[in-house]
């Protein structure tokens, strides 16, 4: 006989602000020390500690031995989806007369959302791929295949295939948006190649990503911005 799903376990672990904190910045799909997570949580290492354990116990976070270091990542892509859902349901911690409009911050441009590419650029890039018929519309959630790399964009970046696993693509609420953005494998490629032909970089000490000189030059000469 199945049992209903505890959901309280999960939502206890994610529910208390260090916690959070901590989730949000493993978004960037990379592997974090305790005291790097601690000061993206704003607790003391100690503290940090006895988060992270419970984080592990609900199945949330996976920790590894690096050397001397131990290092926590997200235990899987269920994870991030779990928390990009609950980031687009999520009000803003301002109050809606105090927010800016529209609204600003480094993480709002682009920024890594667990190996795809977030943000008004993850959005511009999937309105111009479906728009040339590369991707079909898709709902948030709903998953697709590329129908065709035969694109000036995904020419520029040297994109022929699809990297990683999963869906080839899955539409994601961007929560800084309200509308969709790319994850699944043409997400994981898209970042990637952005990345490693340095038309965007990483911001120091976080998720937020910024496009170079180059790429913002490149960027507009494949129809964006």
């Amino acid at each position: 006989m199945l049992a209903e799903p505890d959901i309280a376990v999960v939502a206890q672990a994610i529910g208390e602000p260090a916690r959070a904190a901590m989730l949000l910045q493993l978004m960037d799909g990379n592997a974090h020390s305790a005291r790097a997570l601690a000061t993206a949580a704003g607790v003391a290492p100690s503290t940090a500690s006895t988060h992270l354990r419970r984080l592990c116990d609900a199945g949330l976070v996976i920790a590894t031995d690096a050397g001397r270091q131990r290092l926590h990542r997200l235990a899987g892509p269920e994870v991030a989806q779990l928390v990009e859902a609950l980031a687009a349901l999520t009000p803003p911690r301002l109050p809606s007369r105090l927010q800016p409009d529209p609204p600003s911050g480094p993480l709002l441009p682009a920024r890594a959302c667990y190996g795809h590419l977030a943000g008004q650029l993850g959005i511009d890039l999937a309105a111009l791929l479906r728009k040339d018929g590369v991707v079909d519309e898709l709902a948030p959630g709903e998953t697709g295949v590329v129908r065709t790399f035969d694109h000036p964009l995904l020419a520029a970046l040297g994109i022929t295939g699809l990297r990683g696993s999963g869906p080839p693509v899955r539409a994601c609420l961007d929560w800084s948006h309200g509308t969709v953005h790319f994850a699944g494998g043409l997400g994981t490629t898209l970042l990637t190649a952005l990345l490693e032909d340095g038309w965007l970089r990483r911001r120091p000490g976080g998720r937020a990503l910024r496009a170079t000189e180059a790429g913002r030059r490149k960027l507009t000469e494949c129809g964006i911005g």
